[in-house]
Formats: structure tokens, sequence, C-alpha cells
């Protein structure tokens, strides 16, 4: 059975040879790959080859290639710093001023970002080599909420959540960005993407109360889920921290799947989402694979597992890992997932 095959199953609730695996590992495989950031995300081939080699060393069943969390922010604008050795991330709003960003929200815009093309061609290019044997899981960013605060700045944005007159011009801005992402959904899977995936970690209860959640956040996902399956694209919506109090909402979505990671309570996540969604990840990047040893995570992956009896879980990272996790408990991880008796 093949990575795809193994992954696909079980997105559709049928039962693979063995639980799927796949990582979040782009700064990994970049530095395996010896490439600094830069080198990384200026080239499609870099992209590519990086990825392909890493999930052939590891034996992944699936790619998901990453280059950083504001590659729509700077396509609608937003300032961006590029540092030669970490990923690139936000350092000013595309505007403050709301009637300015509702122009700059432009999905026209995605498609002639030449950071964005870079990566979409990238996953051409691992459609041709490893298409059908690896799945390819298309990252298309952030949703409408992350996508909306970078780009106008949290801060303010957090305050104009909170103010009745500001209501409408922000929901008008969220179904801005929303049309924004959707586009870069399309294009992910036009370039050969089996299923897609995003962020939207800034909607969470991390950061915002469920009733905020509820009223700013969940419509334009429902939307999306609407959307998507009305062009048959699975895809999984990865929300940062402990989401426990917004866990049942995520689940009636719809989503394909969901990412979580270790702040979650995982035998809550099992119950909540067995049946409705598949769960990637929650493997702590971190305390596991960058500090962890081969026993603990061999002991956390077999934890895991057991939550889900095995079943309606791709298991992998709760979110990127970072560069330098130790080939040990990368292998460890993969070696234990492989022994998990279905």
């Amino acid at each position: 059975m093949t990575g795809t095959e193994r992954i696909m199953m079980t997105l559709r609730g049928q039962k693979a040879d063995r639980v799927p695996t796949m990582l979040h590992a782009f700064m990994p495989a970049a530095a395996e790959a010896g490439l600094s950031m830069a080198e990384y995300r200026s080239s499609a081939k870099n992209i590519a080859r990086a990825h392909i080699d890493f999930v052939h060393k590891y034996g992944l069943d699936g790619i998901l290639p990453d280059v950083d969390t504001c590659l729509l922010a700077g396509a609608v604008g937003t300032k961006i710093d590029l540092p030669e050795h970490e990923p690139a991330r936000p350092v000013g709003p595309a505007s403050t001023n709301i009637k300015e960003l509702l122009e700059l929200m432009d999905p026209a815009r995605v498609a002639k970002d030449e950071r964005i093309k870079i990566l979409v061609e990238a996953i051409h290019l691992m459609r041709k080599e490893v298409g059908g044997e690896i799945l390819i899981r298309g990252h298309c960013d952030q949703m409408a909420f992350s996508l909306t605060m970078i780009a106008y700045g949290m801060q303010r944005f957090l305050m104009d959540l909170t103010d009745e007159d500001r209501e409408e011009d922000i929901l008008a801005l969220l179904e801005r960005a929303y049309l924004v992402h959707l586009e870069f959904q399309k294009m992910m899977m036009d370039a050969g993407a089996d299923i897609t995936g995003f962020g939207d970690s800034s909607s969470g209860p991390a950061l915002i109360s469920r009733a905020m959640f509820k009223k700013f956040a969940l419509p334009f996902h429902k939307k999306l889920q609407a959307e998507l399956a009305r062009r048959n694209i699975l895809t999984v919506c990865h929300i940062c921290g402990n989401v426990d109090i917004i866990a049942e909402d995520m689940a009636d979505i719809g989503y394909a799947a969901v990412e979580i990671d270790q702040k979650t309570d995982i035998p809550l996540a099992a119950e909540v989402f067995r049946g409705k969604s598949v769960v990637f990840g929650p493997i702590d990047p971190s305390g596991m694979f960058f500090f962890g040893t081969p026993a603990k995570m061999a002991a956390e992956v077999r934890r895991v597992l057991d939550c889900f009896h095995g079943k309606g879980i791709v298991i992998g990272a709760g979110c990127a890992i970072p560069s330098g996790a130790p080939e040990a408990n990368i292998r460890a991880f993969v070696e234990a997932a492989r022994a998990y008796s279905l």
C-alpha cells in the first residue's frame, strides 16, 4: 500500500494496513538538505527535493511542504522580513485603513505573488516525481481570521473585534480574506496536491473567546468547507494550542481532517472528532521531536494511538518541527507508528 493510499483510506473512514504518518517538517527537511531558509524558500526545485528526500529517508506517507506563515499576507501587501536562516515573518501591516485593506485583499494578487508561485511550482514538481506514491498536502497558508489579523495588525484587529461600530467592516474584511484564501486552495489543487491544509491559529482559544470564534471565525470555516466539498477538495484545518472549548464547534464544520497539538486534551479530541474528522498530529514538535528521546517518543506515540485505538488518525507533529530535531527521535516516531497493531 502506498502512502497516498494509506492516508486517503484513513480520510475516507476505511481501514489501512497501518497507521499513516506525516510530519510538518519543512525546517528539518531544509536543514538535512544543506539549505538555508533563504535557499529553501527561493527555489521550487530546492523545496521539492528537500521534502522528497526527507520522506524517503524516514519512510513517511505524506509530504507537507511549507515555507512560513505569511505567504498570503505578503501577497496582499503586508511587510515581510526574510531572514537568511529563519522562516519569513510579518513586521508591519498591509494597511491600517480598512477601506484600503479591502482593496488589497484581492484574490487576483495570489497568483501574481512570486513567493506563492514558487511553492505552487514545488507542488507540481513533487507531483511529477512522487505522485501516487507519497501523498502531497498543499499547504494554503492562513485562513480568513489569521490572515486578516496579520494584514491589519494584531492589536488593532483584536480591539476592533470588541467594537460594535466596527463589526460590519471587520466582517467585510474577513469575507475578502476568505476569498483570498480560497484562491490559494484552488491553485494548490490545480498544481497537483492530493489534499490541502491551512492554519487559522489566531482564531483559537489561546487568543480569543469561544463566543468570538463562533461569531468571527466559524461562519467562514463553514463557508470554506461547503465550497471545498462542492469542489471535492479534502482539507486539514490546523489551530494551535488547547482547542478543548471549541473542539465540538470544529467537529461540526465537517472538515475531512483537523490538526491539533499536544496542548489539547487528546482523549477528549479522539472522542469529539471520531466519525467526523480525521485527526492529524498531535505529538509535541519541540518537547518530543527536538528535546525528547527515542524511548520517550515511542511511548508517546503508543499513548496517542491508544486514545484513538489506532483509527481516525494520521499521526505526526502537532505543529512545525524545529530544525535540528535528532534523527533518532524521528526514526523512533516512525518505527513506533509502524509497529502499532490496528
